[in-house]
């Protein structure tokens, strides 16, 4: 699934490779107070890697990410500008990481069901 191919049905599952979520959510917990912002770079449709800005070829952006260090992984409808795929990593809660995805829907911001996988 990229941003151009991301679609906004409730319950689509997005697959995330293990090693990537827990250096996503690493990098989130070491930049705090400060929220992290960027993307997630694909190679052949398959998330690989976090960028401070979008991806150059042969990458691909597959995702745009930030963190809310102090509030619910929850989006509103105008923080998901574009069509795509999205990912949100809270904070919120002491000694708990969460990160989720969103998608824009045409009224409201769907979530996607997360799924992280070995590799």
């Amino acid at each position: 699934m990229t941003l151009a191919d991301a679609s906004a049905r409730s319950g689509a599952t997005v697959r995330l490779p293990r090693r990537l979520a827990i250096d996503l959510l690493h990098r989130a917990q070491i930049a705090q107070p400060e929220p992290i912002r960027g993307f997630v770079a694909a190679r052949d449709g398959r998330p690989v890697a976090w960028r401070a800005s979008a991806p150059d070829a042969p990458e691909a952006c597959w995702a745009r990410l930030w963190s809310v260090p102090d509030a619910p992984a929850v989006p509103t409808q105008d923080e998901l500008q574009a069509p795509g795929l999205n990912l949100i990593i809270s904070l919120n809660t002491k000694g708990v990481l969460e990160i989720r995805a969103w998608q824009r829907g045409p009224h409201s911001p769907v979530e996607l069901i997360l799924t992280l996988e070995d590799q």
